[in-house]
């Protein structure tokens, strides 16, 4: 029987070094491959392509991120696995939506670990036999509407290895407050016991199916009041025969609110009524947005008093939930400010 190839590229001799001797006892399972030169392993993917690679996330030449796209472009069915320093997890997290990567592993590595991902991936590859990397129209379109989603999206599966993140469900989980990925491509939480029940809502989903409600967790984060918001549900999708779970992910303290020309498109407002209307839905006094605006506080009124009969409403708190139920995007162009609302 052909022995699966396994390809480790760094740029660091003694890492392969160290990597060749740890895994010495699955020579008779596995066939080898240590490369210091990432165009030396293209080349050899194109001659003979890897089960597995296994790559540096940060070398000189090219980043580990490009080198699986350049092996999977010869190869769609190699597994990709990443190995990172520690200040280099939040590009690794980016690497699972930008180069499919399998799973990343922080270094130091322990050999146990890093084979049983292995293990884990050349399952994976087995099943993996689509011949070409480029993503079918509809997944593309998916994917671009998941990202603007004022929302943050991580699917995983029974064991709570996560399989995709929108751009937001990303960036929650890069910044390690709340919510995070282990090296082994876990979604935790911060607590012990938030990822505990965090783990257990998740098998309980993905075990009772369509037929079971969401049920929702507030994860605590070190660098904010309130903690992030996490609702998790089933969905009628499957992942190598097994159910799959989604988390929605929302940050109470990160307001996002359609733009002035919704509003004022939607509700057949002025700019100045959309702005004074945006500004209350902030949950600023009329004094303070008038303020705000560079308005007087008598004009302020009298937009409030048009803005009523417009939207056909009578009290603040109504014109409030009516601007907050209309359609958000995210601004993908724009500076990110987690603490700050979004006008978008």
């Amino acid at each position: 029987m052909k022995k699966p190839r396994i390809l480790f590229v760094d740029d660091e001799p003694y890492v392969l070094d160290g990597l060749q001797r740890a895994l010495r006892s699955r020579n008779g399972s596995w066939d080898m491959s240590f490369l210091v030169s990432p165009a030396e392993a293209i080349d050899e993917q194109r001659r003979n392509p890897f089960d597995v690679a296994v790559v540096d996330m940060r070398m000189p030449v090219i980043s580990g991120v490009e080198l699986i796209q350049a092996l999977t472009a010869q190869c769609a069915a190699t597994m990709a696995i990443v190995l990172t320093g520690a200040t280099d997890i939040e590009s690794a997290i980016s690497a699972i939506n930008e180069a499919n990567v399998f799973r990343f592993y922080a270094k130091p590595c322990a050999a146990e670990a890093l084979a049983a991902g292995i293990d884990q991936a050349l399952i994976q590859s087995a099943a993996k036999t689509t011949p070409s990397t480029e993503a079918s129209p509809d997944a593309t379109l998916g994917l671009a509407t998941l990202n603007r989603i004022p929302m943050g999206v991580v699917v995983v599966d029974a064991d709570t290895s996560i399989l995709f993140m929108n751009s937001l469900g990303r960036e929650y989980l890069a910044s390690g407050d709340g919510l995070t990925m282990s090296p082994s491509g876990l979604c935790r939480a911060s607590r012990p016991a938030e990822t505990a029940e965090l783990h257990r809502l998740v098998k309980l989903v993905v075990n009772a199916g369509a037929e079971t409600l969401a049920h929702a967790l507030a994860v605590t984060r070190e660098e904010a009041d309130r903690p992030l918001s996490v609702v998790i549900a089933p969905l009628p999708a499957e992942h190598n025969n097994g159910r799959v779970a989604v988390l929605l992910i929302s940050d109470p303290e990160r307001q996002t609110l359609p733009s002035v020309d919704t509003v004022a498109k939607l509700f057949d407002l002025t700019d100045a009524e959309a702005r004074l209307a945006l500004a209350l839905s902030e949950g600023q006094r009329i004094e303070d947005a008038a303020e705000k605006l560079g308005i007087t506080l008598n004009s302020a009124r009298t937009y409030l008093k048009r803005i009523f009969s417009k939207t056909d409403v009578t009290r603040q708190a109504e014109l409030v939930r009516l601007i907050l139920a209309a359609p958000t995007l995210l601004n993908l162009g724009a500076t990110k400010h987690p603490r700050r609302s979004t006008l978008v």
